[in-house]
């Protein structure tokens, strides 16, 4: 029976072990589906104790897992002295229409962060036995239909909303650690400030601020580059910063990946990996630090396995396309800002230019270097412009550039220096420019260790032979109506229609998003579309039961999670 139910779903037997996003894994599986981050000991055990934390590092990088190892491990302390609380708040970015809508919408966001606690601290209260509560605690019906009431903007439902305020759910957690002996509650922040609204970020980080105490410590994760800290919050100062996004140079790393393939395969790697010398690390490789993409290419291997083998072999042609299918993802997310912040769109778009240059400058540095040798690097001369910075900080937040240091050429000024996307460095041809090119060929250069020498880059150089001298500023909200720029800032109404102008709602444009946009393959949405209703991301959103999805041929209950969640991920 169950052969034939996964032969009609197309769920094989191990889909459920490549599941990506971690708050997605049942516990009973996640420790035996996570390998041990090389820094863990030292990550999760600040995470474990007092003190304000912000988890740092791209998409898929791991800070999900890192704060779910950190909460599991308090919840199973037998000499318990913190209240673990696990939050997400991945949909956060529900609650940005309301900053459209009403002049109070801070109030809401905050009165939702707060039930979005106390929901979580429920989560702990069923599994922690006889813990002893205040007795005017929100029941959890109450906190789940107000948290229903928010989302859905029926603010008017909201009963007696002083309970959910910020100091009424400090007063709650306080209580809770002093009737139990406890010393202090931690508070586990996932997804945190991830809401593409600056408004909302700002109001994060206060919350995040308010809510510090000797008793009450809260962590965080958040992205580098796109993060809006509120005035009186001053990361480093008001909270510790922990990068978490592991450098794929580093000695432990295809180690450390190499055991999660094993453990996502049940301690048995396929065949088809074990027998071409080269190809796991090439793979650990071009995912560069991101969990998340290797999961994606051993998924890829496991589903379509006899399509990318020769007599159960992987050819170097199809392990070559893997690596550049998992690469484009990384690409979707920084595309995907282009909707997510689009007063920055020009940005967006000579940032995909630089990028392109800078993968040139190195493919013409490592031109008839020996394999050994090539950089994989580039340095950046200081200072850079302020709108470069911001461009390199949106390269940060989708995994394309990551910090490797700084580095002093005396007169010839200091450096900031950035690993380049090693999936790309393969795909643009940009190391290894010997024709014939073998995968042993790239792993010996990226086992490389210490390249003291990469190609040195100006600011003029970027803007100058980059981009050619063009310019990039912020851009307006265009008319709703007709689509037409606005002229001015200041503008109230469409000097080509005439119609009233308004902001648009962040949340709204992602989820009128073709469902092209999710890391999906150009098969599987148009077996979606064929047999389907669902043509927005939206759609899917509100498939809650994902009976839609489930009813088309090939797409049984896992898949129909994973469409589903990747829906979810879009727009947080």
């Amino acid at each position: 029976m169950t052969s034939r139910k996964n032969k009609l779903n197309n769920d094989l037997p191990l889909d459920a072990n490549f599941v990506e996003q971690a708050e997605y894994i049942p516990q009973a599986q996640f420790r035996d589906l996570s390998a041990i981050h090389p820094d863990e000991d030292s990550i999760v055990r600040r995470l474990m104790v007092g003190g304000a934390k912000l988890l740092v590092g791209p998409r898929g990088c791991g800070k999900t897992t890192l704060l779910l190892k950190a909460y599991y491990k308090l919840l199973d302390n037998d000499a318990r002295n913190s209240l673990p609380v696990y939050v997400n708040f991945k949909l956060s970015l529900k609650m940005e229409p309301l900053y459209l809508e009403t002049s109070n919408a801070s109030y809401w966001f905050k009165s939702w962060l707060n039930l979005k606690i106390l929901e979580g601290l429920y989560r702990t209260i069923d599994e922690i036995e006889d813990l002893e509560l205040p007795s005017d605690l929100p029941s959890k019906k109450t906190v789940r239909r107000s948290i229903d009431n928010l989302e859905s903007a029926q603010t008017d439902r909201i009963i007696d909303p002083e309970r959910f305020s910020t100091e009424a759910v400090v007063t709650y957690l306080t209580e809770v650690v002093e009737l139990n002996g406890l010393t202090r509650s931690v508070l586990l922040l996932d997804d945190a400030a991830h809401a593409f609204s600056a408004k909302q970020q700002e109001d994060f980080f206060e919350f995040f601020r308010q809510v510090k105490s000797r008793e009450i410590s809260p962590k965080a994760a958040v992205y580098p580059g796109v993060t809006t800290f509120s005035p009186a919050f001053h990361a480093g100062h008001d909270a510790e910063i922990i990068d978490v996004w592991f450098r794929p140079d580093s000695k432990d790393y295809v180690e450390y990946m190499s055991a999660m393939a094993e453990k996502r395969f049940n301690g048995a790697l396929p065949q088809t990996l074990i027998e071409v010398s080269d190809a796991l690390q090439f793979l650990a490789y071009t995912s560069f630090g991101i969990p998340r993409s290797f999961l994606n290419m051993l998924r890829t291997i496991y589903h379509e396995e006899s399509k990318h083998t020769v007599k159960g072999v992987l050819e170097r042609r199809k392990i070559l396309e893997i690596a550049k299918e998992s690469r484009e993802l990384s690409h979707n997310v920084y595309e995907s800002l282009t909707h997510k912040l689009p007063a920055y769109r020009d940005y967006v778009s000579a940032g995909q230019k630089i990028y392109q240059g800078l993968l040139y400058r190195i493919k013409d540095y490592n031109r008839d270097r020996p394999s050994s040798e090539q950089a994989l690097e580039v340095g950046l001369r200081r200072p850079l412009t302020p709108d470069l910075e911001k461009i390199i900080s949106f390269y940060q937040y989708a995994g394309l550039l990551m910090p490797a240091g700084e580095n002093s050429r005396g007169v010839k000024g200091v450096f900031d220096l950035y690993l380049v996307h090693f999936g790309d460095l393969v795909t643009e041809n940009a190391i290894i420019g010997k024709r014939s090119k073998s995968i042993a060929s790239f792993v010996q250069a990226f086992e490389g260790q210490g390249h003291q020498a990469w190609p040195r880059i100006s600011a003029d150089t970027l803007l100058s032979d980059f981009l050619g001298g063009e310019s990039f500023g912020l851009a307006l909200p265009n008319c709703q109506v007709c689509g037409a720029e606005r002229i001015s800032e200041s503008a109230k109404f469409c000097q080509n229609c005439g119609s009233r102008l308004k902001n648009s709602s962040i949340y709204e444009t992602l989820t009128r998003q073709d469902i092209s946009v999710l890391p999906l393959s150009d098969r599987m949405v148009t077996r979606i579309k064929e047999n389907s209703n669902i043509r927005t991301v939206q759609d899917i959103l509100i498939d809650t039961d994902r009976t839609s999805l489930r009813s088309i041929h090939m797409i049984g209950e896992i898949r129909a999670a994973m469409i589903s969640n990747y829906a979810e991920e879009y727009v947080a």
